[in-house]
């Protein structure tokens, strides 16, 4: 009891609290409202499918052992994105608090310094991807790893028991495989682990005195040969014995490019290392809340003001535990803080080699991934750089500067996220209020509320509502499939090309341009369209892609007879609120059906409710039935809510319809006059 007391009591258990209260404003407000984002969907929908064993086929192509991780976490936490977030967030704060962990053996008394490393390595703004918890829970797995790994080796080093000191070897080594086996280009950690290994084989505070450099190599050499063999054995599995079917994590293939042109490389290689470098160390603290904050509304920023004024309380607080720059200095003088720079240099540019090597580069808004391991680097330069300003209250006031910058940022970025995951949501709701089920072999062509990279951010849902299970009892086929839209899809579906198959990680799709239903939000006001090839009818703020291949778009592939399906609650949250948008969604359906009666009961409740359209557009089936049912009134009503686009669409379908003489009269005078 009284050494649990102790520990409880001890200075790097309170440091260790105190990162896990900021980490925790910064990574925990939005986490109950994140969702599945990118690669999430085919990931979970596979699983959901054919069962965790999945994730040995899907991740077999590049990164086999990543299902080390996968396979465990799906048992553990199933489809749901929230524990799948807090195990994200836990791996981050323990990548944070190894971190200073190692630090502080290296460098015991520089307590500020490494503090403030650790700090600024867990807050660090240019990670964006946290909110993808799913996909990225090898990525902070491996980081976590490689901390500990780290750790491991330098308390082995230290360890004075030969027993203890090969245990703490042996587990060193297996993380250092594990972490590496994650993610490649993670490899650069390595420069930090050995840089740890000479600084303290050339600390006089070993062996009480210098030693010449003889000396100074061979205890390097004892120290490290164990270690080494992280990435040997690493490196010598993936070039010669793992062949990747992925090319950006084909090293043959990327070196094979090189050699074609190597000039040509390297001059882009180091042209890509300066740039990239500048933005790990510097761009990183501005450039994604810049972005960011053109989304984000001034009362927002309020709340995020607030949690940037308790992590600034709660640093505050952790640095008082701390000796300020000049306090308890030893005879070293300034010979820390050149290692922590060139250190700091080093795990920069060995961080982002790995990824510029093989055609990567950072990038804020897609690829914020890369900046992680060079983020090690930059945290050090930061923490030495403001231990080196004299003046305690410039010192201060920058890195308040850097923390509220960090704060803000990942306020906005989880926000961000929440806002994109309740449009995602809202969209198939409304997909499901319309379509009581869809034919399997259809292929949805979408205009999505959030960026759509790739097909499966389309199938994926869709799928998981319509035909969770697999549509081939051996491999992962989904029922339904998706192209994106772009200039190849308006192409192959002008061109009526055949069905293309697509074998991606295991899954295996057959998009049909032959076959394709689309689905449109124009604005995000608006509601979901389904358009209607027989009956086009487009909002004035339609993308002019969906434009040119709406005439193709068939309804056909709905089964109206078919009960509704209900969204799982997982990932798609509780059904929202019937607004405008259910209204709309119902009486579409009932158009189809040719229901002239329900659709208009429809809008006179939706009216009775106070409730309007978001967009011109969805007011058409409303007009066609109050015209089939001779209530001229609402037409008038409706019309001057009517952009000319809208107006004249109406016109032109109405004009075609059997209605009364009395009624398409009026009909002509009120949408289809000139003058109107």
């Amino acid at each position: 009891m009284e050494k649990v007391k102790a520990i409880i009591k001890s200075n790097g258990f309170i440091l260790s609290v105190l990162l896990l209260l900021i980490a925790g404003l910064l990574y925990l407000p939005f986490i109950s409202k994140f969702g599945y984002y990118y690669d999430d969907w085919y990931l979970m929908y596979a699983a959901g499918a054919k069962g965790a064993m999945v994730f040995k086929t899907i991740f077999s192509v590049d990164r086999p052992l990543r299902a080390l991780v996968m396979i465990p976490a799906y048992f553990l936490f199933g489809n749901n994105p929230l524990y799948y977030g807090l195990s994200a967030f836990l791996l981050r704060l323990l990548s944070g608090v190894f971190f200073l962990w190692i630090l502080r053996m290296v460098w015991p008394r520089q307590r500020w310094m490494t503090f403030s490393a650790a700090l600024l390595f867990l807050v660090y703004p240019g990670f964006l991807s946290q909110p993808n918890a799913i996909d990225y829970q090898s990525h902070l797995a491996g980081l976590a790893a490689g901390m500990l790994s780290i750790a491991l080796t330098v308390k082995a080093i230290q360890a004075q028991n030969w027993k203890g000191k090969t245990a703490l070897y042996f587990f060193s080594i297996l993380l250092g495989w594990f972490y590496l086996s994650q993610i490649e280009w993670y490899i650069g950690l390595e420069f930090f682990r050995f840089a740890c290994i000479f600084i303290l084989a050339s600390d006089f505070r070993i062996l009480q005195e210098f030693g010449n450099l003889k000396t100074r190599a061979l205890r390097f050499v004892r120290w490290a040969y164990p270690v080494i063999l992280v990435p040997v054995v690493y490196l010598i599995w993936r070039i010669f014995f793992f062949k990747s079917e992925r090319g950006a994590t084909d090293l043959n293939l990327q070196f094979g490019d090189v050699l074609s042109a190597p000039l040509s490389f390297l001059l882009n290689w180091l042209r890509t290392l300066g740039n990239d470098s500048l933005d790990v160390l510097f761009s990183a603290w501005f450039i994604p809340l810049q972005r960011m904050s053109f989304r984000v509304a001034n009362a927002d920023w309020l709340a995020g003001l607030g949690i940037a004024a308790l992590v600034l309380a709660v640093a505050w607080i952790a640095f008082s535990r701390n000796p300020m720059p000049g306090d308890g200095q030893s005879g070293s003088g300034r010979k820390w803080q050149r290692e922590v720079v060139w250190i700091g240099i080093g795990m920069i540019l060995f961080g982002l080699l790995p990824v510029i090597l093989v055609g990567r580069t950072v990038d804020f808004k897609s690829y914020s991934r890369y900046t992680l391991i060079a983020s090690v680097g930059a945290s050090l330069l930061w923490a030495v750089g403001l231990n080196a300003i004299a003046n305690a209250r410039a010192r201060t006031a920058l890195l308040s500067v850097l923390l509220v910058s960090a704060s803000l940022t990942h306020y906005a970025n989880g926000l961000m996220h929440a806002r994109d995951t309740a449009a995602v949501r809202n969209f198939w709701w409304q997909v499901s209020w319309r379509i009581p089920q869809l034919e399997a072999g259809t292929t949805l062509v979408a205009r999505y509320p959030a960026l759509a990279e790739e097909d499966y951010f389309i199938w994926g849902p869709a799928n998981l509502i319509y035909h969770p299970e697999s549509a081939h009892k051996d491999y992962v086929q989904p029922a339904i499939y998706a192209a994106l839209l772009n200039e190849e899809t308006i192409a192959g579906v002008q061109a009526k090309e055949p069905q293309d198959f697509s074998n991606r990680r295991g899954i295996r799709t057959y998009k049909n341009y032959r076959n394709i239903l689309i689905l449109s939000q124009p604005t995000p006001a608006s509601c979901v369209q389904v358009i209607d090839g027989e009956q086009v009818e487009l909002s004035s703020a339609e993308d002019v892609r969906v434009g040119a291949i709406a005439s193709f778009s068939e309804t056909a592939h709905i089964q109206l007879d078919e009960a509704f399906h209900t969204p799982p609650a997982i990932p798609f949250d509780g059904e929202p609120p019937h607004g405008w948008c259910y209204f709309y969604q119902k009486a579409t359906y009932a158009r189809q059906l040719g229901n002239w009666d329900e659709v208009a009961r429809l809008g006179n409740e939706a009216r009775s409710l106070n409730l309007s359209a978001g967009d011109p557009i969805e007011w058409i089936p409303f007009l066609q039935a109050y015209s089939h049912i001779d209530d001229i009134q609402r037409v008038e009503e409706i019309a001057p809510l009517l952009d000319a686009g809208t107006k004249s669409q109406a016109c032109k379908f109405l004009s075609v319809e059997s209605l009364s003489p009395a009624t398409r009269d009026k009909i002509n005078k009120i949408l289809c006059s000139v003058n109107q």
